[in-house]
């Protein structure tokens, strides 16, 4: 009888959870986000969607000027007729939902309704968990069991799988909207502490990446000092009065609720030992910001 090996598959979030990396601070950069109901399985590029290839270009642009970030979503209650078409207010926490037959839809002109005044936006809070794939096999493998329990849990909160949000070696990744406050290493099992911090009005710290209207920086900035005041309300916030960069990193004076603090943050590029995606061809390296230091200012 020929004997055959067990042959080692790569997962990068599998990786990145071995190697304890920090998933503080890591939230992908955007102001918002258009999201576009697609009822057939997912393609790798967006450009490849079964959509009129016109409509989605001037998607794409719009995103470029939004700063937002084009995803395609579904749910059960996605079919092949009709289509939803929502815009994601991430600096505002709001969002616009149109409603278009399939045959219509490359009529649509998004930044209409944006700039209408008598748009109606909607603030209630749902969620947007990373299924694609085709983009990367963690996301699929991780993100649909987490996207198919928030869809069916009793809390009957809505949900959509899309396309990729970045971050592969994070996945699970959810999203939850309209602020865009971004979780990753989502499991099954918790989802029932995220979904319960939401209602709350509070973030789930052990899955925070960020908040995705903040740079990495400040991404960084704001994780310290949730940590530092243990305040991890989703209304938090603080103003930096002060800040100064130097060879090892930055210094900074805040302000959060009328008192002001000080804190050091260094900037430490990390040598990466695995693979960053499951697509990547060799180890990369990953920049951090670490606290040195926090004082009452």
């Amino acid at each position: 009888m020929k004997k055959t090996g067990t042959r080692h598959v790569f997962f990068c979030s599998a990786a990145s959870r071995y190697f304890k990396e920090d998933i503080h601070g890591s939230a992908a950069n955007y102001n918002g986000f258009i999201l576009l109901e697609h009822s057939d399985p997912f393609p790798e590029k967006i450009s490849q969607a079964h959509v009129d290839p016109l409509f989605i270009a001037s998607l794409q642009e719009l995103a470029k000027q939004k700063k937002a970030k084009l995803l395609l979503i579904r749910n059960r209650k996605t079919d092949f007729k009709t289509c939803r078409l929502i815009y994601v207010d991430c600096i505002g926490h709001r969002y616009l939902t149109l409603r278009s037959t399939l045959a219509d839809l490359a009529a649509i002109r998004l930044e209409f309704y944006i700039n209408n005044p008598d748009a109606i936006w909607e603030t209630d809070p749902f969620f947007v968990v990373c299924t694609n794939g085709k983009k990367d096999k963690c996301c699929a493998k991780f993100g649909f069991p987490v996207f198919k329990f928030i869809e069916n849990h009793d809390k009957a909160v809505s949900v959509f799988e899309s396309t990729h949000v970045g971050g592969d070696r994070f996945a699970a990744n959810a999203v939850c909207m309209p602020k865009g406050i971004y979780y990753g290493r989502v499991m099954v099992e918790d989802v029932d502490a995220i979904l319960e911090a939401t209602e709350r009005e509070l973030i789930h710290y052990p899955n925070y990446r960020g908040l995705c209207t903040r740079s990495f920086l400040y991404q960084s900035v704001e994780c310290c000092l949730r940590e530092q005041l243990q305040d991890f309300s989703v209304s938090f916030d603080f103003t930096i009065d002060e800040q100064t960069e130097g060879e090892e990193g930055y210094d900074f004076r805040v302000t959060v609720n009328g008192e002001s603090y000080q804190l050091r943050l260094l900037k430490k590029v990390i040598p990466y030992p695995y693979y960053l995606t499951c697509k990547s061809q060799k180890p990369g390296n990953i920049t951090k910001y670490l606290l040195q230091s926090f004082s009452k200012a």
